[in-house]
């Protein structure tokens, strides 16, 4: 029955053009249809990320890994983004409380593994929140705002959740924190961020462009007010995958696309992470995804095709991701400092 009241949901907004590459302006009042509760019987598992650009490249091939490792019991998994370009937490406070419908929200499934994200503009997070029967509710924090005390102490984080706690159609949704990474020091990298200088300047000065001190400051963060917090049943530290995949031969320049955003290898390890994370995976055997179709591509020069992966990427990507699964706050170099495949 969901699964073509979804179907359905879909159908509807494809026909009012409200998914699209661009988007289009939405009502004052919202028209997203009505979500029923589901019957027992189906088992569909729903994620929402109230995040930024940096959790759109995270969750961007969930669905393409997660359909190609599998999905254990689950007849579907779909993913959800609520993105407004660098949100901060106080950004999210200020956009909840204004309703302001300024959030693109991005919308993936394991139904459609080869298809990326489809998106729709002009939501508020009372929209996103109203979407779907979410049975997870991810959080958080961008820009630097994870490297400080005040993120995590100042009350933003609990007014965000209860609001969602307010909102959510599922009253068993439970709460999930993404960890994400910090700025690159790649001095190419950097200037090809349309943001900077100012952009890094507002990162990474105070820090002295000092990499390592960044994040071990994240990481102080994220053990202090996350891990030791048991309301946050998912954890998912992709942050340390990107970080461990860059001490390989692939480096900064193969993982970050710019100073802060992921290339599409950085973009297939952090999904990776998601779907181990999400399954309880503890080690991956094998990387399974051998192709990134190219409608995924974002960082590639040649869009036109698909991206097939080399035995040394695969094998950068299983490594990173099962260092992490060791050491979720711990950057573990990699073994590959030179290409296994050539």
């Amino acid at each position: 029955m969901l699964k073509r009241l979804l179907t359905l949901t879909m159908a509807i907004l494809l026909t009012l053009g409200m998914f699209s590459g661009c988007g289009t302006a939405a009502p004052e009042e919202t028209t997203l249809p009505a979500v029923t509760e589901p019957e027992e019987e189906a088992k569909i598992l729903k994620i929402l990320t109230l995040g930024s650009s940096s959790s759109v490249d995270s969750n961007h091939m969930i669905n393409l890994v997660a359909a190609a490792e599998g999905i254990g019991d689950y007849e579907e998994v779909v993913i959800g983004t609520l993105y407004y370009s660098g949100c901060k937490l106080s950004q999210h406070v200020k956009f909840l409380r204004e309703n302001s419908n300024v959030y693109v929200l991005y919308i993936s499934s394991t139904a459609t593994p080869e298809q990326p994200p489809k998106t729709m503009s002009d939501v508020t997070m009372y929209d996103a929140l109203k979407f779907d029967y979410w049975d997870v509710i991810m959080l958080q924090a961008s820009g630097n705002e994870h490297m400080t005390d005040d993120a995590f102490t100042n009350g933003d984080i609990q007014t965000i959740r209860n609001y969602v706690e307010e909102h959510r159609l599922n009253p068993l949704a439970v709460y999930g924190w993404h960890a994400i990474g910090v700025s690159s020091t790649d001095p190419d990298l950097i200037a090809m961020y349309p943001y900077t200088p100012n952009g890094y300047e507002t990162t990474a000065s105070k820090y002295n462009y000092d990499r390592n001190l960044m994040l071990t400051e994240r990481t102080d963060r994220l053990a202090r007010y996350i891990m030791t917090d048991p309301s946050y049943v998912y954890v998912v530290p992709s942050c340390t995958a990107v970080e461990n995949a860059i001490t390989s031969y692939i480096g900064q320049k193969g993982i970050k696309r710019d100073y802060t955003h992921l290339t599409d290898v950085g973009r297939l390890i952090a999904s990776y992470v998601w779907y181990c994370k999400l399954f309880g995976v503890e080690q991956l055997q094998e990387i399974k995804v051998d192709v990134i179709p190219k409608a995924f591509l974002k960082s590639a020069i040649d869009k036109t095709q698909d991206k097939v992966l080399t035995e040394g990427e695969k094998a950068v990507i299983l490594e990173a991701v099962n260092n992490t699964l060791k050491e979720p706050l711990k950057i573990t170099p990699s073994q590959y400092t030179v290409d296994p495949g050539q």
